[in-house]
Formats: C-alpha cells, structure tokens, sequence
C-alpha cells in the first residue's frame, strides 16, 4: 500500500482528535471503509482521516480522483462544519480562496499559452490554392468559475476586493469574525496560518 502525502487544502483544515480517529477505526474495522477517499495530484484531497484509519488497519483503501479545482473542492466539503469557530472558518476560507484564485489562474495561463501555439502554428501552414489555410483551429475553453459557495474567482486587477459582508457571506461568518481574523493576518501572520498551534481551537472531519 502506497503512502499517500496529504494535499495542501485538504490540510487547511484540522485532523480530528484522538477520541474521534479511535472511534473512526472501530466503526471501518467494524462496517468497512464506507465512504471513498479522494485524491488529487495523487495526494489525499479528501479522507485523511479515513486514509490514516486504513493504514492502521492494514486495510487497502479504496479511492477515486478529483481533477477539478482542489481548494474550491476542500473548501465546498468541509467549509460548512459546524466545529469550526467564526475567526477559523473565515481564515480557512482566505486561504482556500487565495489559492484557488491562483489555481485558476494558472489554468487559463495555461489554456492561453495552448491557444496561442494553435495560433502561431495555423499562421506557419502553407495556404490553399484559394488563399485559405483549411479548417479553422477549435480554440480551448476559458477556465470555468468556481461554483458559488465553493471560492471566488479573481478579480481584476483594478477592481475592488470584496468588502466585509461580502467576505463574511462567501465564509459563511460575519463582519465581526471577518474584522479579527483580517487583524490576526495582518497583525501576526505566524498565527494565521490555518492550523498554526496555538492560533485557533481546531477540530476535525473524517
């Protein structure tokens, strides 16, 4: 059985504690791994808990794979948990949001750069007795936006960021929760880093 490393959004969010893992292992040893484990870039994006469960057991687990936007994903899962505290679910959702952001990012860098090789390519092709350069290139998509709810795609780069109630709404937070974990950004950084020791109470999904 291969290890699996974790992928980055899936660690934006806390392990479960020691009470709960146990817990987890008797009901797999007991009913089986119920629930698929999810990997991107074939890291675990989502069932650490379930993947560590697994190895303890000496149980194969069983998988499928993600190829869509990972902090969108990580964050559609588990951004609603009901154990997670106002300051922490807003500093998870930055984080997922800001990299998302340039997840996305760097897959239109990359449909555009495709798109201008097709381009150049098409322009190098000798022409028809008629002028013509025969069938016209089908051009790739653009990138599709997250689903709402899920992140926010970014924006240009002379256009406002989203303000407090915005922000508090996309993390299902508030103002208030927006305002102190933006200070804890700012203010102490080391602190802000999702799952920092000693920043917020953590908790943690299966």
């Amino acid at each position: 059985m291969a290890n699996l490393l974790f992928h980055p959004a899936a660690d934006a969010f806390p392990m479960m504690d020691a009470n709960r893992f146990a817990e987890l292992v008797e009901d797999i040893k007991t009913h089986g791994q119920r629930e698929l484990i999810v990997l991107c870039d074939g890291m675990v994006l989502d069932g650490r808990n379930r993947y560590r469960a697994c190895v303890e057991l000496g149980i194969n687990p069983q998988t499928r794979t993600s190829s869509g936007d990972p902090w969108a994903f990580a964050w559609s899962l588990n951004g609603q948990r009901r154990d997670l505290v106002g300051e922490q679910r807003y500093l998870i959702w930055k984080f997922c949001s800001e990299h998302s952001e340039s997840w996305l990012a760097e897959k239109q860098r990359i449909v555009d750069e495709a798109n201008r090789k097709r381009s150049e390519a098409t322009k190098e092709q000798p022409r028809n007795g008629d002028g013509t350069m025969g069938a016209k290139p089908v051009e790739l998509q653009s990138v599709a936006a997250p689903v709402r709810g899920q992140s926010v795609p970014a924006p240009a780069d002379n256009a406002p960021r989203p303000g407090k109630e915005a922000k508090a709404t996309a993390s299902n937070t508030n103002s208030g929760a927006v305002a102190r974990g933006d200070a804890l950004a700012k203010n102490r950084p080391d602190l802000a880093v999702t799952g920092a020791p000693g920043a917020i109470p953590l908790a943690g999904r299966r």
